[in-house]
């Protein structure tokens, strides 16, 4: 016996009456106010047209409150277990010596006001003694922008003992007086050093305050209950860990996304923002916006790029610019030139002549003449999203002369489109097209592949079956039909390597170079079935980064691996006189390389990733996406990925050049003019403490000014 079937109560339709089965209705309309079951089409069109005597009133559920259920990334937060741990330093050593300036100025304007108005020699024996303790105390004082001077703090102190020891030497009381009050104003000076390097250095400060505030101290993590997750020290996070970053929070290290998508900031400080998928790579401090993500840490503590930014100059690597020689010389061996030179101006001119020599030699100036235009270079380019390995690369970058740019990804848009497909021989077109993006699926990563078969997609080419698939880099690719029969797409050399004559595309494949577009061959058992023109479309911002570049003054170089005229056509639109093409992958490598030997430093910019091998043979490579590779150790990478910053990174590192030997150039005219002036005895430790603080003033604001070049010249984006 079968079973009954199923029914619910009837209910009146409502433009007829009859009664209606819910389950087996003729016709069923979802209103606001509840279903409506009809018996068929024309009660339906009856019931839209108003006729609805029999419709019953409708029973609408009393309406329930709504409840706000949680979001996935709230329940992450309330799983979320906070473990606290001891983070403060030791800070009893700055607290003790903070005073230490003050105590300092205040001996040495006591030690001036006895001498103005007491005469009495005793007193100056004691005014003597306080400025030798001022210089005592300078010598402790810790000049924070400046690193690795532990021992040049010496040389101004020891000068105001000189100076006081002539002073007392003097061999009348008047002129012992007035001895001791240039030394006690001498005193003065150099105490001021301190408030001068804290004022001057303030910007640089600032900015690095700025990109360190990016930084969350928390992180965090999974733990081993699925449904569990434990908040962290930042700082305590290791290479390979896996941390959770939700919506609206910030990544606590550089990683690579295992695990969800978002939106997010290009950079820390962008303006902008990019999709982040699995195996993209996030810069710390970047904040997700929307999303969430499980990101597997590859870059933790000081590695960190915005660290890295911040404490470029701290970072302690072998450098051979000579900049960084020369910083390495004064800071350990400059005693061994100023401690024979002193002694012999005291012997040959007596105290007072070398009290003037060490007070005005402006040996900290030129220390910071080598650290604070690196620094604020760097912090520069940081806020900007552009960012250095190390201090050479930097440095390098500065004395760029040639720049060779590769042509795909850099100043094109790195995604090219099919423009015209023209058939060529017997076969019908879409079966041509069908056959070479089928041959292309072994190429896929490459862009020209990609651009095939999205139009073939586009245009419903139905997919065709290939075997025994090569790729031959540069060239293009090879395959056999299911039929044995050969298949080829790629280059003209290509085909020209595989016996295929391209004769009779040769004025069409002209024309398409001509017009800035790449001819690819497409060759079907032997012969030449079709021709598709790729069109990569110029980058928006190539011309402005191409003329910034020629602009340092650099030499600039276009390599790319598509054919002579349509580079020739697409250079002559951007501005660039010099063309390599076209070039194989290793035959960019060997150009690269070739560059390094015949125009000096030479820079690459390329992206990350399908351009390392090329990037690699620089002397400074810069990378247009973010990839986490050692290669952007030795070099720079923009995280924009914009060939606009690119350039920009090379603007900013000659620009910090610039400053600094303009700053070593006022430290050699300070300097000789002290050794003139202890040499022909005009200049007094006085006028020699004035030079050194002007000097010290001037190389340590060279910071600030460089920061508003860089704001005026490479605007941030907004």
């Amino acid at each position: 016996m079968l079973p009954a079937r199923p029914q619910l109560p009837t209910q009146p339709c409502p433009a007829c009456g009859r009664e209606v089965d819910p389950l087996r209705a003729g016709r069923v309309l979802w209103l606001e106010d509840g279903v409506r079951f009809l018996c068929g089409e024309d009660c339906r069109a009856r019931f839209l047209r108003g006729e609805r005597e029999f419709e019953a009133p409708a029973n609408r559920p009393a309406e329930q409150p709504r409840v706000e259920r949680p979001s996935i990334p709230d329940l992450v937060r309330e799983a979320t277990v906070v473990r606290n741990e001891d983070e403060t330093g030791n800070l009893d050593g700055t607290q003790t010596r903070r005073h230490d300036p003050v105590i300092a100025a205040g001996l040495a304007v006591v030690a001036l006001a006895l001498l103005l108005l007491t005469p009495s020699p005793e007193l100056g024996w004691l005014a003597a003694f306080l400025v030798v303790l001022c210089g005592a105390l300078n010598a402790r004082i810790r000049l924070t922008t400046l690193r690795g001077t532990r021992s040049l703090r010496l040389v101004a102190p020891l000068g105001l003992t000189l100076a006081a020891a002539a002073g007392v030497s003097a061999p009348d009381p008047e002129a012992q007086r007035w001895s001791l009050v240039g030394a006690a104003v001498a005193a003065i000076v150099v105490s001021i050093r301190n408030w001068v390097h804290s004022s001057l250095s303030s910007s640089l400060r600032a900015a690095a305050q700025e990109l360190r505030e990016t930084l969350p101290l928390k992180a965090r993590v999974p733990t081993h209950d699925p449904s569990a997750y434990e908040e962290v020290p930042a700082a305590s996070l290791r290479q390979g860990d896996l941390v959770i970053v939700l919506e609206d929070e910030l990544a606590p290290a550089d990683g690579v996304v295992e695990e969800g998508s978002g939106l997010g900031l290009r950079y820390p400080k962008a303006a902008h923002t990019r999709p982040y998928n699995e195996g993209d790579f996030i810069l710390a401090g970047t904040r997700m916006l929307e999303g969430a993500a499980t990101i597997r840490v590859r870059r933790t503590g000081h590695d960190r790029g915005i660290v890295r930014a911040i404490e470029l100059g701290r970072r302690r690597q072998q450098d051979r610019a000579v900049a960084s020689r020369l910083r390495f010389a004064v800071t350990r061996w400059s005693w061994l030139v100023l401690a024979p030179a002193a002694i012999a101006v005291f012997v040959w001119a007596g105290p007072a002549a070398a009290a003037t020599l060490l007070l005005g030699l402006p040996v900290l100036a030129l220390v910071a003449s080598l650290d604070v235009p690196l620094d604020a270079g760097a912090l520069a380019s940081g806020r900007r999203g552009m960012f250095f390995g190390n201090s050479r690369a930097l440095r390098d970058a500065g004395r760029t002369a040639t720049t060779a740019i590769l042509l795909r990804g850099a100043l094109t848009a790195g995604e090219p489109i099919v423009q015209q497909a023209h058939p060529l021989g017997s076969m019908e077109l879409d079966r041509v097209l069908a056959l070479a993006a089928a041959v292309e699926k072994a190429a896929e990563d490459h862009p020209v592949a990609r651009a095939i078969q999205k139009y073939a997609e586009e245009h419903g080419h139905a997919a065709a079956a290939v075997r025994k698939e090569r790729v031959h880099a540069g060239l293009g690719v090879t395959a056999v039909t299911s039929h044995g029969v050969p298949v080829v797409v790629g280059r003209r050399q290509l085909l020209l390597d595989e016996g295929i004559s391209v004769a009779t595309a040769d004025s069409d494949a002209t024309h398409i170079e001509s017009e800035g577009l790449t001819p690819i061959f497409i060759a079907i058992d032997g012969r030449l079935e079709a021709l598709v023109a790729i069109l990569d479309p110029i980058h928006v911002g190539a011309r402005d980064a191409v003329q910034r570049i020629a602009d340092l003054p650099c030499d600039v170089v276009i390599l790319s691996g598509d054919d002579r005229r349509t580079v020739e056509r697409i250079a002559a639109q951007l501005g660039a006189p010099r063309v390599k093409a076209p070039l194989l992958p290793h035959e960019r490598v060997t150009e690269v390389r070739a560059l390094r030997e015949t125009g000096g430093i030479t820079a690459t910019i390329g992206r990350g990733g399908e351009d390392d091998a090329v990037l690699a043979a620089a002397n400074v490579p810069i990378s247009l996406r973010l990839v986490g590779s050692a290669l952007e150790d030795r070099g720079a990478v923009v995280a924009s990925q914009d060939v606009r910053d690119a350039a920009g990174a090379l603007w900013i590192a000659r620009a910090v050049r610039r400053a600094t030997w303009r700053s070593i150039g006022s430290c050699a005219v300070t300097a000789a003019l002290v050794v003139l002036g202890v040499t022909f005895g005009w200049m007094t430790p006085v006028v020699a403490a004035l030079c050194g603080l002007a000097t010290e003033a001037w190389t340590l604001r060279a910071g600030s000014r460089l920061l508003r070049r860089v704001d005026l010249r490479v605007p941030m984006q907004q």
